[in-house]
Formats: C-alpha cells, structure tokens, sequence
C-alpha cells in the first residue's frame, strides 16, 4: 500500500441503538457479527437466499437502489429517492448474497426459538390442547403494549371457535412463524 493512502473500508450496518465509532459521519455502519448464520437451518438459509433473489429484480446478484424501490413499490410504498438513499447507506455495499445472509442471520437469531414460542403460548393452554384462550391472550398482549389491530391481524387466520369461545391455534401459529 502506498504511504498515505487510504486504506479499503469494510462496509457495516448500523441497527437501532447502536452508534457508529465515527459518530459524526452519516455514512458510517456498525460491524455485523459474520458467524450468526452457522446457527442456521439449511432451510433457513435456503429461505433467506429466495427473499434476497425476489428482491433482486435485475438478477444481476446485488440489491441496489432500484431493487430496493421496485420491492417497495410492490409492497404499495412508494418511496422517496431520498429514503431510498437513506436506506441504501445503511447497508453493505455492494448488497450481495454473503452480505445479505449475514445482515439477515444475525438479525433472525435474534428471534425466539420454536420451543421458547411454544412454551410461552401454554401459558394460556388450559387443557394442554395446543389452543388458546384468544382473549385471554389478546387482552396480556394490549396490555403489553401490542396494538389491537397487529393481535387481530396475525392471529386471525388461527382462529378457532369451540363452544362459542375464540381459540388460538398457537402450534400452527408458531409453526407458521418457524421453520
């Protein structure tokens, strides 16, 4: 390397709550841990590797800036070119498959595991049945904060009636979540 220049610069993502060593410098990214993914399923890396192919609309194996819009876009945001921006300097650059998967694993395995969600879902399984009380539990989780309308969303194709009384399907709901 010749004596004074600079000195190539790894790109690093920066996640809520954690600041950059280079706090002034808006481009500036938080390291990723690399090794997240060797926690991972074979299924779970193939399901990563199909999100980052739908989101790289050009198959020209990096995410850009026009990958990102058009994904947005048919989600039914509609986006500025600034949060575009935005959002590009906050990841890797290039966006490629083995940056992505790092990006993602280590934000998944963030995640509770299977048992960890079923087990917090029995809480609210008198008879062992794998359903239930959707009241019950709508009610602990409003007071915890979760709004009304995210509870309805998600557990609503998990519902169940039995003896005029909503339950929860909690196992296929975990399942679904989980693979």
């Amino acid at each position: 390397m010749v004596r004074g220049a600079m000195s190539p610069v790894k790109p690093r993502i920066l996640y809520d709550g954690e600041e950059s060593p280079h706090a002034g410098n808006r481009l500036a990214k938080a390291r990723v841990p690399s090794g997240a993914f060797t926690q991972m399923s074979q299924s779970q890396i193939n399901q990563i590797k199909e999100t980052f192919t739908m989101l790289d609309n050009d198959r020209d194996s990096v995410v850009g800036a026009s990958d990102l819009e058009q994904m947005l876009t048919y989600l039914g945001q509609y986006p500025s070119s600034e949060t575009i921006s935005d959002m590009m300097a906050r990841m890797p650059s290039p966006l490629q498959f083995p940056s992505y998967l790092t990006a993602m694993s280590s934000i998944l395995c963030q995640f509770s595991s299977k048992e960890e969600l079923t087990t917090a879902f029995s809480a609210f399984d008198d008879d062992d049945s794998g359903q239930a009380d959707s009241q019950e539990l709508r009610d602990a989780l409003i007071e915890a904060g979760v709004s009304a309308a995210d509870i309805d969303k998600c557990f609503k194709p998990y519902i169940k009636f039995s003896l005029g009384k909503e339950r929860l399907l909690y196992k296929d709901l975990v399942n679904s979540l989980i693979v």
